[in-house]
C-alpha cells in the first residue's frame, strides 16, 4: 500500500465490529470507533481504538471530533464507514466537508433519492419484472386522520408500517415506538400514524401489504457496485431467525449463508437501472403463496450483519478500499461459501425451524462448520469480551422468549 489505511467507523453496535473485523482481516490495521461512549460490541477490542464523545453529543460535536481524526493524517484521507439512517442523512448534509477530508464510500444522493422514492423504484421494478409489496406512502406532517382512509384504500390487510426513510424516526422517541409495525386493521395504522404524528415525525410513513411467512422467508443480498458500475462484491442469506425486540424487528440473528445467483442477478439488474454506486443491503421476502421473491427495501449502507459476507468467503471492504482508495478495478469477490452466521445462540434454532427440510440442511451445515459469531474473533481475544458475549447471547435468548416465543405465519 502506498499510504497507510485508516479506518474511521461511526456507531457502537455489531455492525460496527463486524466492518473494525474486516479490516483487520484484510489489512491487519486496527480502526477508529467514534461514539457517545462505550458498549459491549467495541469494548477491550485491540483492533479498535474508541473515541469517546461524551453522552448527547450532537453533530457539531460529532464533525469536530471527525476534523480532529482526519488532521492527524494529512495527505492520507482515512476511510469514513457509516451504517445508519441518520449518520447517512449527516453524510449527505455535510458531504462536501466530509470529502475533503475522508473517503467516504457512501453511496451518492442521487442513488440515495432514486432508491428512496417510491415511485421511481416502483417504475423501475416494474420495468425489471421484479415484484414488490403493494405500498402506500402517506406524508404525516402533511395529512391528518381524516384523510389517511381514502389514501390507504387499496390496500389489503394485514399491512406493515415503518418509515419511508428511518434518518429521523431512529433518534425519535414515544411511548410503543418500534422499528416496523404490523396492521391488522384499517384502525391500527390510524392509531400508529396518530402516534407517529403526535410524536412530531417529518417525514413519510410506509403502509405495505403484508408478505406472509415466518422469519426463514426473508433473504438478503448485499452488493458493492464500485465506481465503474460494476458489482464487485455479492452475498446472500436466509433469515433463520430474526430480532423481534420492538427496537430491532427486522435486523437478522441467525443467517444460512448461502449463495442464490438468481436472486444476485435481480438485484444487479434493479441496481444498474438506477446507476447505483456503493454499497446496497436488499431485503427480499419470498411469498408462500407463488414462491415469488418480493423485493421490500434497498438500504444505502452495508448493513448492520454484514460479517455473513466474511462468512460467504468475501470481505466487503476490501473490494471499497481497492476502488476508492487504490483506483483498481477489482475482480468480483461472491460470498459462495456455505455456513451460519449467528448472533443469537444457535441452540435455539429448533424452536423456530418448523420445516423439516430446512432444519436438517441446517443441522448438516453446522456439522460440517461451525457456526460463525462476529464478535469472536481469534485476533481480538480476551476474557471481558467473552463474558459480554455469553450474557449477550442470553439475553437475546430471554428476549426472543419475551417477544417471540414461537414462530408465527407471518413473523411478526
Amino acid at each position: 500500500m502506498t499510504s497507510p489505511l485508516t479506518p474511521v467507523i461511526l456507531g457502537t453496535d455489531i455492525g460496527v465490529y463486524s466492518m473494525a473485523r474486516s479490516f483487520h482481516e484484510a489489512y491487519g490495521v486496527r480502526s477508529t470507533v467514534v461514539s457517545e461512549g462505550p458498549r459491549g460490541p467495541i469494548d477491550h477490542s485491540s483492533i479498535i481504538e474508541n473515541v469517546y464523545m461524551g453522552p448527547g453529543a450532537d453533530d457539531d460535536r460529532l464533525l469536530a471530533t471527525l476534523d480532529t481524526i482526519a488532521a492527524r493524517r494529512p495527505g492520507a484521507k482515512p476511510v469514513l464507514m457509516v451504517n445508519v439512517e441518520h449518520h447517512i442523512d449527516l453524510v449527505r448534509r455535510e458531504r462536501a466537508w466530509l470529502e475533503d477530508r475522508f473517503v467516504v464510500p457512501t453511496p451518492p444522493d442521487a442513488v440515495i433519492e432514486r432508491v428512496g422514492d417510491k415511485g421511481v423504484l416502483d417504475r423501475v421494478l416494474r420495468a425489471q419484472g421484479v415484484a414488490s409489496p403493494a405500498h402506500v406512502a402517506v406524508d404525516v406532517p402533511g395529512t391528518d386522520r381524516a384523510a389517511w382512509p381514502a389514501l390507504l384504500a387499496e390496500l389489503t390487510f394485514p399491512v406493515v408500517v415503518k418509515p419511508a426513510t428511518s434518518g429521523e424516526y431512529e433518534v425519535l422517541q414515544f411511548p410503543g415506538r418500534k422499528k416496523v409495525y404490523a396492521a391488522q386493521t384499517l384502525a391500527e395504522v390510524l392509531d400508529i400514524l396518530a402516534a407517529v404524528k403526535q410524536a412530531g415525525f417529518g417525514g413519510e410513513m410506509l403502509v405495505q401489504e403484508l408478505v406472509p411467512g415466518d422469519d426463514t422467508y426473508n433473504r438478503v443480498v448485499n452488493a458493492y457496485v464500485d465506481s465503474r458500475g460494476q458489482m464487485t462484491m455479492a452475498a446472500t442469506g436466509q433469515v433463520l431467525l430474526g430480532l423481534h425486540q420492538p427496537a430491532f424487528l427486522g435486523n437478522a440473528a441467525i443467517t444460512l449463508v448461502e449463495y442464490d445467483a438468481e436472486l444476485v442477478e435481480t438485484v444487479r439488474r434493479v441496481l444498474a437501472a438506477v446507476d447505483y454506486r456503493g454499497y446496497a443491503s436488499v431485503d427480499l421476502k419470498i411469498d408462500p403463496r407463488d414462491g415469488v421473491p418480493r423485493l421490500l427495501d434497498i438500504n444505502p449502507r452495508i448493513g448492520r450483519s454484514n460479517y455473513y459476507i466474511n462468512v460467504g468467503g468475501a470481505n466487503p471492504v476490501r473490494v471499497m478500499v481497492e476502488d476508492l482508495v487504490h483506483g483498481r478495478a477489482h475482480t468480483p469477490e461472491l460470498a459462495t461459501e456455505t455456513g451460519v452466521f449467528h448472533y443469537v445462540p444457535t441452540a435455539v434454532l429448533p424452536r423456530y425451524l418448523t420445516d423439516p427440510a430446512l432444519k436438517a440442511k441446517v443441522r448438516g451445515v453446522l456439522r460440517r462448520r461451525r457456526a460463525v459469531h462476529p464478535l469472536a474473533y481469534p485476533a481480538d481475544r480476551n476474557p471481558r469480551r467473552s463474558l459480554y458475549r455469553l450474557l449477550h447471547g442470553i439475553n437475546q435468548v430471554r428476549a426472543l422468549r419475551t417477544y417471540y416465543p414461537r414462530p408465527t405465519a407471518t413473523g411478526f
